[in-house]
């Protein structure tokens, strides 16, 4: 999903690190960040975001930024085959809770903080420390969900559901198990269903999310700028919502 394209605005990949971009600052104030996936699981869409955005730097005269994976369960095995294809992409091999106050950008860098079609996952009290802990401990943090409440939502998550019919003959069509568990037993499209909708009921919007901020009475947010925005990611109905957190001074060289 990630790297199909099928719009003006280019990939969900590409169109995601010119959101970073954009939100940061432009080239130069990014070229200062380390971008920390605090989700990744088996690597999510970071070994696509990565070179995309080294790519608009190195364009721009900057040096290449590195990317690192960090998640509560870490998936060793698979950050490995990734790290080894890139070498601006790392990882923490030690679990790293999200919700807890830490720096994990190497030294002499910013850090920014990336939650990719994650967020979601966390209740109301999760999200406020992970939301609390990227204030307390970063210069800057991104949130991206491809799921929400709303009928464009519900309708791509329903041609999501319904593309398993189509992708599995094509890439799967030698694997009997495979071809079985989406046809004849439907449990493949059956689960991507059950997760798909339960995924758009639980995603905020932005008043909602900064919400979970603001009713924090410990959280300075003077020095902070909080935006969001949505934006046609997959024809014809998929878009990418997301939010923002930028430091003020992160802004300044």
């Amino acid at each position: 999903m990630w790297q199909t394209s099928n719009s003006k605005n280019g990939s969900p990949a590409t169109q995601a690190c010119d959101l970073l971009l954009r939100a940061l600052g432009g080239s130069d104030q990014a070229a200062q960040f380390t971008f920390i996936d605090s989700c990744a699981g088996a690597g999510g869409p970071t070994p696509l975001l990565e070179p995309a955005m080294n790519a608009r730097l190195t364009a721009g005269g900057y040096k290449p930024v590195d990317f690192v994976l960090t998640d509560l369960w870490p998936d060793i095995t698979a950050w490995e085959k990734i790290t080894k294809r890139s070498e601006h992409i790392t990882y923490i091999d030690e679990p790293i809770d999200a919700t807890k106050p830490r720096r994990l950008a190497k030294p002499g860098t910013k850090e920014c903080r990336i939650f990719n079609l994650c967020f979601h996952h966390f209740d109301d009290e999760a999200a406020e420390h992970v939301l609390a802990s990227a204030i307390q401990s970063t210069d800057a943090f991104m949130i991206f969900e491809m799921t929400h409440r709303t009928l464009p939502s519900l309708l791509n998550t329903t041609i999501v559901i319904l593309s398993v019919f189509i992708t599995t003959i094509y890439d799967f069509y030698w694997s009997p198990i495979h071809l079985l568990l989406t046809y004849l037993i439907p449990v493949v499209p059956i689960f991507y269903a059950i997760d798909g909708y339960v995924s758009c009921t639980r995603g905020r919007t932005a008043e909602e999310t900064w919400k979970l901020l603001y009713r924090q009475p410990d959280i300075d947010l003077s020095e902070w700028e909080l935006k969001s925005g949505e934006q046609t990611a997959l024809l014809p109905f998929g878009k990418m919502y997301w939010y923002s957190g930028v430091k003020k001074t992160a802004r300044k060289s």
